[in-house]
């Protein structure tokens, strides 16, 4: 009993002298006290900066996961990615929707069956077959095509015909002006020009007639004019129209011009090579031919005061 509370004694003197060993260390070294606590402070600020930051990067992680910008699946189970999805097919834009005039055969096909006397116009049961022993009267042809490509429109095409005027974007003038200058003395010294000449008169009083050519000027009329002395006479007529030109060559800009006109591409005249899919093409074609953008025309009297005394005429 007396050791016991002689050992309790001896503890509590010893813990009395740490204090007060403390105390006297604290007074005397007083900055490295401080010193200590300053760096318990900062540790634990760092620690929870440290906690902080790796909270907003779980958080991140978590919500690029859900939006599906991660795809975790496929880095640990890339057995387990799923097969991109083929993207959305765009909606086919509608076909332009066109008003062909229904002229007399002798402004088109009536100069291909020369035999027939009907004016009525054509119609796709009776629409003749191009001649195959033409030549390159094919050459310009486009506008045989675009009138048949017209009255045998049908669904997937980009442009049907409408019979309502009211409903159509574009009017198209089915006027071989090409085949009419090759066929109506194209010499330009025969007598026969004159035919050409008055196919184009009378083409236009028509026109000039139609309230829709009223309402824009022309501007929404196609008119295809592949052969460069087309619609010759009075093509100054046709400066607000579309025209259907295989190039600029000897009109002024204000005439034709890419703003409003359309380049087409020769009619193909020369019989396709069949047997053109070798392994390697390049390597077993040594000739290599391609056209360098540019031609020069022939001179002719095609002037713009010349044009204008046509008009006027």
């Amino acid at each position: 009993m007396i050791a016991e509370l002689r050992k309790q004694l001896e503890t509590e003197a010893a813990e009395e002298d740490n204090v007060q060993a403390s105390i006297k260390l604290s007074l005397l070294f007083p900055k490295i006290f401080q010193k200590t606590k300053q760096e318990e402070e900062k540790t634990a600020m760092y620690g929870k900066v440290v906690l902080s930051f790796i909270f907003v990067l779980l958080l991140v992680f978590s919500y690029s996961i859900f939006i599906g910008t991660l795809d975790i699946r496929s880095y640990f189970f890339p057995r387990l990615k799923l097969p991109a999805a083929a993207p959305a097919p765009c909606a086919p834009e509608p076909p332009l929707r066109v008003f062909m005039y229904d002229l007399p055969r002798r402004f088109n096909v009536g100069m291909i069956d020369r035999r027939s006397a009907s004016e009525t116009p054509v119609t796709v049961e009776d629409w003749p077959a191009w001649p195959v022993n033409w030549g390159l009267k094919k050459q310009h042809s486009v506008e045989y095509w675009m009138m048949g490509s017209l009255l045998n429109a049908g669904e997937g095409r980009e442009a049907v015909r409408v019979s309502d005027p009211e409903l159509a974007q574009a009017f198209f003038v089915p006027f071989f002006s090409s085949l009419s200058f090759n066929t109506h003395g194209h010499t330009m010294k025969d007598p026969a020009t004159q035919i050409d000449r008055q196919l184009q008169v009378d083409l236009m009083e028509l026109l000039k007639k139609s309230k829709y050519w009223q309402r824009s000027g022309g501007r929404d009329h196609v008119f295809p004019m592949t052969h460069p002395n087309a619609f010759r006479f009075l093509r100054g007529q046709l400066n607000e129209s579309i025209q259907v030109v295989v190039d600029f060559g000897r009109y002024p800009r204000g005439m034709s011009n890419l703003n409003k006109d359309v380049v087409s591409p020769y009619v193909h005249v020369v019989d396709s090579f069949t047997d053109d899919e070798p392994q390697d093409p390049y390597e077993s074609r040594s000739t290599l031919l391609f056209f360098r953008g540019r031609t020069y025309r022939k001179d002719v009297c095609l002037t713009e005061s010349w044009l204008k005394e046509q008009c006027v005429s």
